[in-house]
């Protein structure tokens, strides 16, 4: 089977020892979670936030993409009108 989403963890963890190296900013939490369903016609792939870490004049924040994302969560009415799929509870 093919690899998906490979590198997330190395990338991730590359970028915060470069940053924490430089002491410009704390740990992220250090990987790029993916959450994915499909089949041979279908194909869904989301990344979830997690959290950045503190710089000298900011707090940290949880529940946000860092280092290798800049997308945001698909909406909810988006992922269940174009797969075969309902969500119960969204959190």
């Amino acid at each position: 089977a093919a690899v998906v989403a490979g590198n997330v963890l190395t990338s991730q963890r590359i970028t915060d020892i470069v940053l924490r190296t430089f002491r410009v900013v704390a740990n992220s939490y250090g990987c790029m979670n993916n959450f994915t369903f499909g089949n041979k016609l279908l194909a869904f792939y989301e990344t979830i936030g997690g959290g950045s870490g503190a710089g000298p004049a900011w707090h940290g924040r949880s529940g946000v993409q860092c280092h290798m994302t800049n997308t945001r969560i698909t909406d909810v009415e988006v992922v269940e009108r174009r797969y075969p799929v309902l969500l119960r509870q969204f959190r």
